[in-house]
């Protein structure tokens, strides 16, 4: 019997498919629309999964939402209502997009399979967060469970705690709109980026500054009350501006020109000073959920969790023993709580720990793709190893398409582009002409758990989020002296370590290491502004776009045939 799990509608659609046992399967609608972030119900995901395993009534146990779709929508609601003249426009978006809500999830569900409604569950929304950070834990009765991120139901924060005696316990819940990630995501629009995926690069752009607008930020969010002050926002009453005239007042021009120095540094200033509220914000919720529920160990998750320089500088104050971020703590990972929450539903206890890489098997994905038209073979799968050392070696920079495809939003070297972290040429290129990221964006260095201590330090509590690329550690000497390209300005790298001695990526890092190379840049496989590639068309397609010209499959290692 399977259990589903479906996020939608706000950000990142995604499904999660298990029998609880040895089959999980998890999709983001955007790998088949190939628009970034697609919120959309997932129609494709769906059908993909339906043909896959021949879902039917009778296979499939129960399918869960991961929030309460009119909850969610009522909530808001009375908010924008207590002021409907000042909130008017908010409001009048708000009910024209009724029909396309999650208030019609079943409706929209029932046209793609038709399952009764007694199989349909509802989570809430910052439970699913927390059921999904769950299976990171190594011990849940341990945990105190925090979700942060913009809002869902109504509320911004929550504390809860899960045990195995099969009690999930809500201890405290900050509401709308009091959201330290509405703010940030405000900050965000500000600077002149895009709202759900530009909040990491004002994080990479604050280590180019000073906090020195720490003040004028406090009077903005009260980090000690977790309390906003509405009056320098529009996003609750807006739907097109996040940020006031009276914001504007204090910042000046909202837009990033990075042509312009002067311009660049003032913007750094105010990207390090939301950041350092963020921190201080962040900060003050930990206490309070270890007060609640007198727990030292931490699973963060909501979107806010993805801030890593975050996770970074939060360790450094020694205010838990340990804390950790799942692989996709944003909505699209709820996907996955949500189907912990049936299958704990029905079972009364919960999923184990579904890994880095629950999503489909390459080869599933790639019947009607003729590979011999579009690919020539330039190794097989058994010299592949060879061959991939001598052109990492020589300074080529190559994709990887192999294995399970990764849960969260950072490739983790199964779905990636990948360089020499020594050879500055190449990592200039795969920054600047390949991913055409900003120069101050920095790039992921990845290499063997065994060697991480040689070049890395970071605090013990948070180690466990390198797996995933969840946090940030710091540069040693000898770093600095062999892979000074990959060094962020504040001398941190988001760094990611891998210990699976099966793995490919695993096996080319030592094989690697015979030619004094440690270190691997790892960056995701797609252009900017696109999703991950998905199937040998996307390949394709980003591989020409980008002009790189080898691919590592399972199969062995691919050229590019000119066409």
């Amino acid at each position: 019997m399977f259990y589903i799990g479906i996020s939608a509608y706000y950000h990142e659609s995604s499904i999660f498919l298990t029998n609880g046992i040895n089959i999980n399967c998890f999709i983001k609608e955007e790998y088949f629309t190939r628009i970034k972030g697609d919120k959309s119900f997932p129609k494709r995901s769906l059908e993909f999964l339906i043909k896959k395993y021949s879902l039917n009534e009778q296979n499939i146990k129960f399918i869960c939402f991961y929030e309460k779709p009119f909850k969610s929508w009522w909530e808001i609601f009375i908010y924008s209502i207590k002021k409907p003249l000042e909130n008017k426009k908010f409001l009048s978006h708000h009910l024209k997009n009724f029909n396309s809500s999650s208030i019609f999830f079943y409706t929209h569900l029932n046209k793609i399979i038709k399952i009764s409604k007694e199989k349909i569950l509802y989570s809430s929304h910052h439970l699913s967060h927390c059921l999904y950070g769950s299976l990171y834990a190594d011990n849940i009765d341990d945990y105190a469970f925090v979700s942060c991120d913009g809002v869902g139901e109504g509320e911004t924060m929550t504390v809860y705690t899960i045990n195995y005696d099969n009690l999930i316990k809500k201890h405290w819940t900050n509401f709308y709109p009091n959201s330290i990630g509405l703010f940030y995501s405000a900050i965000t629009d500000f600077l002149g980026f895009d709202i759900n995926d530009g909040e990491f690069k004002v994080m990479s752009l604050s280590s180019y500054g000073s906090p020195i607008y720490e003040k004028e930020m406090d009077k903005i969010f009260d980090c000690e009350q977790l309390k906003i002050n509405t009056s320098y926002f529009e996003f609750q009453k807006n739907p097109e501006r996040s940020f006031s005239d009276i914001l504007i007042k204090v910042f000046g021009k909202p837009y990033l020109n990075l042509g312009i120095k002067e311009n660049f540094q003032k913007y750094s200033n105010i990207a390090s000073s939301a950041q350092l509220l963020l921190n201080k914000s962040l900060k003050n919720l930990i206490f309070k959920a270890k007060k609640l529920t007198g727990k030292k160990k931490i699973v963060l998750t909501g979107g806010v969790a993805l801030n890593c320089k975050m996770i970074h500088d939060l360790s450094k104050q020694n205010i838990f023993e340990e804390l950790i971020v799942p692989p996709s703590p944003g909505d699209s990972g709820s996907a996955i709580g949500a189907a912990n929450f049936s299958y704990f539903y029905e079972n009364k206890k919960f999923l184990n720990n579904v890994g880095l890489f629950p999503g489909p098997n390459k080869k599933d994905l790639n019947e009607k793709f003729n590979l011999n038209e579009f690919f020539e073979k330039i190794s097989d799968a058994e010299s592949s190893l060879e061959t991939a050392t001598n052109l990492i070696s020589k300074g080529n920079i190559i994709t990887t398409y192999i294995d399970n495809t990764e849960t969260g939003p950072r490739a983790l070297g199964n779905t990636s582009i990948i360089c020499n972290a020594k050879d500055k040429l190449a990592v200039q290129n795969l920054n600047e002409k390949i991913k055409k990221r900003e120069y101050y964006q920095p790039l992921a260095p990845l290499l063997l758990k065994e060697n991480f201590e040689k070049y890395f330090t970071i605090q013990n509590s948070i180690k466990k989020n390198l797996f995933s690329m969840g946090t940030l550690c710091e540069a040693k000497e000898d770093l600095k002296i062999n892979y000074d390209s990959i060094i962020h300005i504040d001398n941190t790298c988001r760094t990611q370590i891998i210990d699976n001695k099966n793995s490919f990526i695993y096996k080319l890092l030592r094989k690697l290491s015979e030619s004094n190379i440690d270190i691997l840049v790892n960056t995701s496989f797609n252009i900017s502004k696109d999703p991950m590639v998905f199937d040998l068309f996307d390949v394709y397609t980003n591989m020409k776009r980008m002009n790189v010209e080898f691919v590592i499959m399972d199969k062995g290692i691919f050229k590019i045939k000119e066409i």
